[in-house]
C-alpha cells in the first residue's frame, strides 16, 4: 500500500516543474522548521521575490554530493578546517549534525547580486551547469565568490537528515536533478511553527510535506 506522500508524488513534480513551491517540515525534535521549496530548473526572479517575503529565511542552493564533487567543491567545515586561524570556529548546532555549506557564489552576469533578479540568475546559472560536461571549469569561469547564493551539499540521508539531504532526496525520487532552493519560513522572530506552516499551505494550496514522509519513500 502506497504512503500518503506516494499518493502526491505526480501532484508534487508537477507543481516543482512549473515552478509552484512545496512546504517540506524536518522533524520533531530536529530544528522543527518548515522550508519552503523551488525546483531550481523552474526558478525565476518572482520564486525569490516569494522566498524572501513569504519565507524569510536564508534563501539557498541546494545539490547532492555527486554534484558536488563535479564541481570541485567541498563543505565549508572541510575549508575551515584546513585553516589554522579558522578550525576552531567549527562546532556542530545544537541539532547536532554539522551545517551544509559549500561557498557563497554569485554569477558574473549579475549587477550587485542581491536583487530578486540576480539571485535567479545566479541559482538558474548554476542548475544550467549541471548539464555540461565542462561543469567543473565553467564554474570557475561563470561564477565569482564570495557571492550571495549560499551553496548546501547533501550529505545523503543516511548521514544526516536535514532539510538539505530531505529536498534533494525527495528530488531523486522524483526523477528530478538534485537542484532544489530553499528558505526557512519564518515567524515573528521565531521559526514558524509546524502547525502555522500547514495551514499556510493548505490556504495558498501548496503541498505540505514532512521529512518522515520522504525517509518512508526509501525504506
Amino acid at each position: 500500500m502506497k504512503n500518503t506522500l506516494e499518493t502526491k508524488i505526480d501532484l508534487i513534480r508537477s507543481d516543482l516543474l512549473k515552478g509552484k513551491p512545496i512546504i517540506v517540515y524536518d522533524f520533531d525534535g530536529r530544528e522543527e522548521e518548515a522550508d519552503m521549496v523551488f525546483y531550481a530548473g523552474a526558478i525565476s526572479w518572482e520564486s525569490i521575490h516569494t522566498l524572501r517575503t513569504q519565507a524569510g529565511g536564508l534563501i539557498c542552493y541546494v545539490i547532492d554530493k555527486n554534484e558536488a564533487e563535479e564541481l570541485g567543491i567541498d563543505f565549508m567545515v572541510n575549508l575551515l578546517k584546513e585553516n589554522k586561524a579558522y578550525s576552531r570556529l567549527v562546532k556542530r548546532p545544537k541539532y547536532g549534525d554539522y551545517p551544509s555549506f559549500s561557498l557563497w557564489v554569485n554569477s558574473v552576469n549579475v549587477k550587485t547580486g542581491i536583487s530578486d533578479i540576480d539571485r535567479a540568475t545566479t541559482i538558474r546559472e548554476l542548475h544550467d551547469l549541471l548539464d555540461s560536461e565542462k561543469r567543473y571549469d565553467l564554474f570557475r569561469e561563470k561564477f565569482y565568490s564570495p557571492g550571495h547564493v549560499p551553496i548546501l551539499i547533501s550529505r545523503g540521508l543516511k548521514e544526516r537528515k536535514g532539510h538539505t539531504e530531505l529536498v534533494t532526496s525527495l528530488a531523486e525520487f522524483l526523477g528530478l536533478k538534485g537542484s532544489m532552493v530553499i528558505a526557512e519560513m519564518l515567524d515573528s522572530g521565531k521559526s514558524l511553527s509546524k502547525d502555522k506552516a500547514m495551514d499556510y499551505a493548505n490556504l495558498n494550496g501548496y503541498i505540505f510535506v514532512e521529512g518522515k514522509e520522504i525517509l518512508e519513500l526509501f525504506k
